[in-house]
């Protein structure tokens, strides 16, 4: 890369995206952000992209071993001469020495927020050596400027680097799109979305159900379908009303969030929860984890216990018209033309 106004995007997966994602997202209004404003710019991923200026690390695609992937990425970046790296893979890879360096971040993996990586053997020795190399990138992290994409992961990376955000933007959400399924008139039951893969904490959805006698939707792209068999299970053994709705396409789910009351995140620890926006865009009155950056967007109605969130259940389900409006009008704040707008707003000092 020749020197000039030219930015290096850091997107681990953008060259083997699939499907729709809360990354991808922020990959994708990322590179809008700068297509907008006339920006050149080159993609740096891990796996070779189908199209478009790029640099990558391998020629073909792999899915796995997300985490080293963020590592590895380094190989490519490093090779370029931009103006400016926009990290958008969150790992403070050692790139400031070459250019300004922009990392955009959720909470660290290493740091002890309880996430899937924290909950079995498996994840915790597949983990081990990501732990090790990441821990000797602190250094790396005070150099850069870090974005967080919530106060709650701002704390997180400070904990795990001794590093402090200089910004908050919370991440894009298609608010525009989700706000087509608002609607007045619901029905008595609550929803959860998240891919169904056992990081995703789904078993407190079907727990809730169990506790109130309220029925649960939960919808999710199928990653495991071990998981998805325990809680079909859990969900007869706790004699929980719970339907299973598996990689519905995005017109049919707003089809059930016109229906749904309630928004449940049953995710502990999730630095943001894309999910909480899109539900309260169409109507939906949401309920989250007070260890979560979704207690930001909503601290009124979070939960320490499932107990607790089955007394916010219950209130909520007849929720008024008024407190609906509310949330969808809440929601607008996190669209993805604010996230573009406010991105490029920080990364423009260094251009």
């Amino acid at each position: 890369m020749s020197q000039g106004k030219k930015v290096a995007v850091v997107a681990h997966g953008y060259g083997a995206m699939r499907g729709y994602s809360g990354e991808g997202k922020v990959y994708l209004e990322g590179i809008s952000a700068l297509k907008e404003r006339g920006v050149d710019y080159v993609i740096v991923s891990f796996s070779k992209p189908k199209e478009g200026k790029s640099a990558y690390f391998l020629p073909f695609r792999i899915r796995r071993f997300d985490k080293y992937q963020r590592l590895l990425v380094w190989f490519p970046a490093r090779k370029l001469r931009p103006s400016l790296y926009l990290n958008l893979s969150g790992v403070p890879i050692p790139l400031s020495k070459i250019a300004p360096h922009v990392i955009y971040a959720g909470g660290p993996a290493i740091a002890s927020a309880p996430t899937k990586y924290s909950r079995s053997l498996f994840w915790k020795l597949y983990l081990l050596p990501f732990k090790s190399i990441a821990k000797r990138l602190a250094e790396e992290a005070r150099k850069a400027y870090i974005i967080a994409n919530s106060w709650y992961s701002a704390n997180l990376i400070k904990e795990a680097y001794g590093a402090e955000a200089k910004k908050v933007i919370y991440p894009p959400v298609d608010v525009e799109f989700y706000r087509n399924a608002f609607s007045e008139s619901k029905e008595p039951f609550f929803l959860s979305i998240g891919r169904i893969e056992r990081g995703k904490s789904l078993e407190n959805a079907v727990r809730l159900s169990a506790i109130s006698g309220v029925k649960g939707v939960i919808v999710g792209s199928l990653g495991d379908k071990g998981y998805l068999n325990y809680l079909r299970g859990l969900s007869g053994k706790l004699r929980a009303p719970v339907e299973f709705l598996v990689n519905l396409p995005r017109e049919e789910l707003l089809e059930v969030m016109k229906r749904a009351s309630v928004y449940f995140h049953p995710t502990v620890g999730e630095h943001f929860g894309i999910p909480i926006v899109e539900a309260m865009s169409a109507g939906l009155i949401p309920i989250v984890p007070k260890e979560s950056g979704g207690q930001e967007v909503v601290p009124e109605f979070s939960y320490t216990t499932l107990e607790e969130a089955s007394s916010l259940l219950k209130q909520l389900l007849n929720a008024d018209a008024g407190l609906r409006r509310e949330m969808s009008k809440r929601a607008e704040d996190f669209s993805s033309a604010k996230f573009k707008s406010r991105l490029y707003d920080e990364i423009s000092k260094f251009l």
